[in-house]
C-alpha cells in the first residue's frame, strides 16, 4: 500500500474523531424569561465540556502534525507499517469517550484515569509506530531525541492515570504539561536535554 493512502486515511480518521467530539458540546436549556445570573450560570456549567474539548483537540492536533511529520520522512510502506498505524489510529478513536467522561466528571478520579489510561495507549501507539518505522525496518532516518519524547509521553500519561487517585490535580498537570512540551521550540528542548 502507497504511504499516502495510509496517511489519507489516517486524517480522515482524525478528522471524524475530531467531529465526534465537538458533538458533545451542546448549549445547556435556559428556561424563557431568564436572568442574566442563569445566563452565566450555564455557561459557567459548560466551562468542563470545552475544557476537556479543548485538551483533546491539542493532544489530537499535535498528534497529526507529529504523523504528518514522520510520514514525511518514510521512504515506503510494509503491511506492518499499515497495522502499526491501525493501532494507533485505534487508541485516537477512543479519545472522545473518555473526554466525554472527563467532561461529565472532571473531579471524578476514575474518569481522570480512564483519559490517562486512553492517552497512554495513544503515546503508546505513536511509540510503536515510530519504533517499527525508524528502528526495526529503518523506513526512516532514526531521531533519538524524538523516540525519547514518545516513551516520556507514554510513562506520563501512565503514571497520570495512576496519580488520579492520588490527586486529580496533579494527573491535570501532567494533561497539560505534555501538550505544552510538544509546544516549545526545537531549540528550547534542545537546552533541557
Amino acid at each position: 500500500m502507497n504511504k499516502n493512502r495510509i496517511e489519507a486515511f489516517s486524517d480522515g480518521v482524525i478528522a471524524i474523531i475530531i467531529t465526534v467530539m465537538v458533538f458533545d458540546l451542546k448549549i445547556p436549556e435556559i428556561a424563557a424569561g431568564f436572568s442574566d445570573q442563569e445566563a452565566w450560570g450555564a455557561l459557567l456549567k459548560l466551562l468542563p465540556k470545552l475544557g476537556a474539548y479543548i485538551m483533546s483537540f491539542v493532544v489530537l492536533g499535535i498528534m497529526w502534525l507529529n504523523h504528518h511529520a514522520m510520514y514525511d520522512l518514510i521512504e515506503r510502506s510494509t503491511s506492518h507499517l499499515v497495522w502499526y498505524n491501525h493501532h494507533l489510529l485505534f487508541w485516537m478513536s477512543l479519545i472522545p469517550l473518555p473526554t466525554a467522561f472527563l467532561a461529565a466528571h472532571p473531579l471524578l478520579p476514575q474518569a481522570c484515569m480512564f483519559y490517562g489510561l486512553v492517552l497512554g495507549g495513544n503515546a503508546l501507539g505513536f511509540t510503536l509506530l515510530r519504533w517499527y518505522a525508524a528502528v526495526k525496518r529503518k523506513l526512516m532516518p532514526y531521531h533519538p531525541r524524538y523516540h525519547q519524547s514518545n516513551i516520556l509521553s507514554t510513562a506520563l500519561y501512565f503514571s497520570a492515570a495512576a496519580l488520579a487517585f492520588v490527586s486529580v490535580y496533579l494527573s491535570y498537570l501532567i494533561f497539560i504539561a505534555i501538550p505544552v512540551w510538544y509546544f516549545l521550540p526545537d531549540k528550547l528542548h534542545q537546552q533541557v536535554e
